[in-house]
């Protein structure tokens, strides 16, 4: 099994217990005995992670629709106008989204809550912007 998070790299469970490997590869036990080796390959527009096992590529969780995947980036596009400060927003915005992608909601309802969190975080990055403008001036 493996465990996807928001943030931080996913987990590769055998029984119930974690997994370790190096660089995204592990060498987990073989029905027969003995193990084979297994390497967890993750893509920022895709929530969930292949799984490649002896050269055959397991999806560890079902098809993301294009239009999440796209919606789970939108909030990056503060990085544009914003430059660093928006880029950080954006990288909440995408982690806010990243979550909701994965949770076990219908697409409409993942699509509309990933437009709100996008719109949520361009709104305090804007409000944010304006405070910093008006003490910016006021002082000058």
């Amino acid at each position: 099994m493996v465990e996807v998070k928001a943030l931080g790299t996913p987990r590769v469970l055998v029984g119930g217990i974690p997994e370790t490997g190096r660089r995204n590869t592990f060498e987990l036990p073989a029905v027969g005995g003995g193990t084979v080796r297994a390497k967890l390959k993750t893509n920022i527009v895709d929530p969930y992670p292949v799984i490649e096992i002896d050269g055959v590529k397991h999806r560890t969780g079902p098809n993301t629709p294009v239009v999440l995947r796209v919606l789970m980036l939108l909030p990056f596009l503060l990085v544009l106008k914003g430059g660093l400060i928006g880029g950080l927003f954006g990288g909440v915005g995408f982690a806010v989204n990243h979550s909701i992608a994965l949770s076990d909601r219908s697409t409409g309802a993942k699509a509309a809550l990933m437009i709100l969190a996008a719109l949520g975080v361009c709104l305090v990055y804007l409000v944010l912007a304006g405070i910093v403008l008006t003490a910016v001036e006021q002082q000058a």
